[in-house]
């Protein structure tokens, strides 16, 4: 197991900053999970876990278009939406979207995606040394 932990200066609060993970086995899960981007004021963190499932798992004949044309329907995307989209313009395995400049427009609906789950300007990309 290991086991970091930085400098504190309060020691009233010292373990909000450890981090321990936990035991790690073949047979079982450990999942990590994304800040929320709407975690509020400079150094605040928030982050929650667990699994969203929908009945809806977007296909390349759905509406897309319409279906995700607001940031407030985008943002209800789950995990498994957001890589089944991924998925559709990606996989060279998975069904194609037709025709080329409908693909284009999806291409151009998940930077919107990702820029509203994921905002650089609150997440910036972290500096690998």
């Amino acid at each position: 197991q290991l086991f970091f932990s930085c400098l504190c200066t309060n020691n009233k609060y010292k373990n909000t900053c450890s981090l321990l993970p936990p035991h790690t086995h073949p047979k079982k899960s450990h999942f990590v999970t994304t800040v929320s981007p709407r975690a509020q004021g400079k150094g605040k963190r928030l982050a929650y876990n667990g699994w969203w499932h929908s009945s809806w798992v977007p296909k390349t004949t759905d509406p897309l278009e319409t279906l995700l044309d607001t940031p407030e329907k985008r943002l209800t995307l789950t995990h498994a939406q957001v890589c089944a989209i991924q998925d559709m313009l990606d996989d060279p395995w998975a069904p194609r979207i037709q025709p080329p400049e409908r693909h284009e427009e999806i291409v151009a609906l998940r930077g919107k995606i990702m820029e509203e789950l994921y905002p650089v300007r609150r997440s910036p990309p972290v500096d690998v040394l």
